[in-house]
């Protein structure tokens, strides 16, 4: 089973933009990588259509985009024409990011991804909708998982990246709390001693508790957006 903060293998792909391996494709940058159900399927069509929607949004974070399924790569080729036309692309356009083919499920099986129940015409197993945010250094930061009938949140994703490329432009010494937005407070680690908060963040507040720890430590967004600079 994969965790955060584990390092993904450089596994070998085979995609409609040729084959290469993982770590190959994101080059050190940020990455997000979709696995969803099946080509042709209503859902599916949706979520990479609002994928193709929001690149240039992904792009302006410097993420580069894979998306996979168990279909082929022939499949793959004639789906992308119908993504096109629900996305609004023109048919002459280059899509904007490689769709893998996990034919024999191996990428899916390292993945853990095979939804238990959703199945194909032969009774094998089909991934789930899930989503992996890497990190440049190819760590996992983010692992989403939804069921064949729930398109997944692409805002959620969005503001997951948002926070986690802001954690990682402070060192990890931010941390942002419950439904965090790039216009909302962020909390200091919990990891940096009470007397090198100031240091650190002049405008820091602690918080009085009755239980005596000084755990809640406010930094304020404007703060924070004056020195991250996305």
């Amino acid at each position: 089973m994969l965790k955060i903060g584990q390092l993904v293998a450089d596994v070998s792909l085979k995609t409609t933009a040729g084959d290469f391996g993982v770590h190959e494709y994101f080059g050190g940058s940020w990455g997000l990588l979709v696995c969803y159900v099946a080509d042709f399927s209503a859902v599916c069509t949706d979520e990479l259509s609002r994928l193709v929607k929001d690149f240039h949004e992904f792009e302006s974070r410097g993420i580069k985009i894979l998306a996979m399924s168990c279909d082929s790569i022939n499949s793959h080729t004639k789906w992308i024409e119908d993504i096109k036309k629900v996305s609004g692309m023109k048919s002459d356009e280059e899509f904007p990011f490689p769709i893998v083919s996990d034919r024999n499920r191996m990428v899916s099986l390292y993945l853990n991804v095979l939804d238990a129940k959703c199945i194909d015409e032969d009774g094998i197993p089909l991934p789930c909708r899930a989503a992996f945010v890497l990190a440049p250094d190819m760590t996992i930061q983010l692992i989403h998982f939804y069921p064949e009938n729930i398109g997944r949140n692409f805002d959620e994703i969005f503001r997951t990246i948002d926070a986690l490329q802001l954690t990682f432009k402070f060192s990890n010494d931010l941390f942002t709390p419950s439904g965090w937005k790039p216009v909302t407070d962020c909390l200091v680690s919990p990891k940096i001693p009470k007397d090198e908060i100031e240091k650190k963040f002049p405008t820091a507040t602690v918080i009085e508790l009755p239980s005596g720890k000084d755990y809640m430590r406010i930094v304020p967004k404007i703060e924070v957006n004056k020195k991250y600079d996305k």
